[in-house]
């Protein structure tokens, strides 16, 4: 392999390195907004509840913290997190869609909208590869490497965070994500 060779697929690792951690950022950025969201949501229901919210977003906030700095477990807890967020945002949403306003009807939806985004979320942290990364376990991409053209980059999907190999000169507005089939392209 010639040296310019070997500083391309190099290169090409910390490029790919780049992308996981963005893309691990915006996760607990995500966890955290999620988080802040679901204590007032809780703390709107009654006063008492404003104590056990506190009490209900210790752990999370613990998990988020730890899924941040890539501690052991970390990606299981943020799972976790994840999964209870999602459940908390469809039910106040379809508390809201009960209620007989518009902007408790509005807000009911985009609750539950909010719901389906945090739970998407959870596909991307059991990803294998985002998985390898985050637990730092040096993922063999020789074979990808080998696939992949010069003019072939990483990104991930907008919608769902998938990493995927394209060519930004061909993409296209019809292109969609193999793996949730939302646009690639706004």
């Amino acid at each position: 392999m010639s040296s310019s060779q070997h500083k391309h697929r190099h290169g090409g690792a910390k490029m790919a390195n780049q992308v996981m951690e963005n893309l691990h950022k915006h996760l607990y950025r995500f966890m955290i907004i999620d988080l802040l969201l679901c204590f007032l949501i809780i703390s709107t229901y009654t006063f008492s509840s404003t104590i056990c919210s506190i009490l209900i977003l210790i752990w999370p906030l613990f998990a988020v913290i730890s899924f941040k700095n890539k501690n052991k477990r970390g990606d299981s807890m943020a799972m976790i997190v994840l999964i209870m967020l999602s459940l908390i945002f469809i039910l106040s949403g379809l508390n809201e869609l009960s209620k007989e306003d518009t902007t408790s009807t509005i807000q009911g939806f985009l609750l539950i909208l909010l719901s389906l985004t945090t739970f998407r979320r959870v596909r991307t942290i059991r990803d294998p590869t985002y998985k390898n990364w985050y637990n730092r376990l040096n993922e063999d991409l020789s074979d990808i490497r080998e696939k992949m053209t010069e003019e072939e980059v990483l990104a991930t999907c907008p919608s769902c965070s998938t990493l995927l190999a394209v060519i930004p000169s061909k993409l296209s507005i019809d292109d969609k994500c193999p793996n949730c089939n939302a646009n690639l392209v706004n």
